[in-house]
């Protein structure tokens, strides 16, 4: 199973976005800041323009939001084209609390941030930064909590004699026949070989 990887460093920080998705929308719903009236008029561009300002930290959101949609959306393209093998599973083991051991260590945390003053974005902003950092480095895209929640799962595999981490929208078994997409070195996506 050895060819080019498929994930670049720029998909690579779009899943680290992806994986912020929960993250990006507590904050959004706990720092959005608009009066709702059904009877008033438009708003003036200077009334637009300090809701725009009030509402800074959640437009960030709604735009990192899109963003990792964009990636999300580019990922599954990519997954298309799992062509190469098949090969067969020799053992495996699901590695599906791995998704919420990200979610509890990094992500949750996260949301107890301030985030009152400036100092306090910018603390977080930098915190997201270095984690980002780590993440990409230490290759954890496949650790998605978001992508758990879209219903793919992680598996710790042997394959050829090899030990690699699967990603599947699949659930996989020892013996099963699979195609494959290597995403980095020892990181594949998989999905079950048509069997005829």
């Amino acid at each position: 199973m050895i060819a080019e990887p498929k994930v670049g460093r720029l998909l690579k920080i779009g899943m680290y976005l992806l994986s912020l998705w929960l993250l990006f929308v507590l904050i959004f719903v706990n720092k959005i800041s608009i009066d709702i009236c059904f009877q008033c008029s438009l708003a003036s561009k200077a009334e637009i323009l300090k809701i725009v300002s009030n509402n800074f930290l959640p437009l960030m959101c709604i735009f990192f939001l899109v963003v990792s949609s964009f990636f999300y959306f580019r990922f599954k393209y990519l997954i298309n084209g799992a062509k190469q093998g098949p090969k067969i599973i020799s053992e495996i083991q699901d590695k599906g609390a791995e998704h919420l051991v990200f979610l509890a260590t990094y992500v949750i945390p996260l949301v107890g941030f301030a985030l009152e003053n400036v100092r306090q974005i910018i603390n977080l902003g930098i915190t997201l930064i270095i984690l980002g950092a780590i993440y990409i480095r230490t290759n954890l895209f496949y650790a998605n909590p978001t992508l758990s929640l879209l219903g793919f799962k992680i598996f710790s595999a042997k394959i050829d004699g090899r030990e690699i981490i699967l990603i599947s929208d699949e659930r996989l078994e020892a013996g099963d026949s699979v195609n494959y997409l290597p995403l980095d070195h020892t990181i594949y996506f998989a999905k079950k070989a048509i069997r005829i």
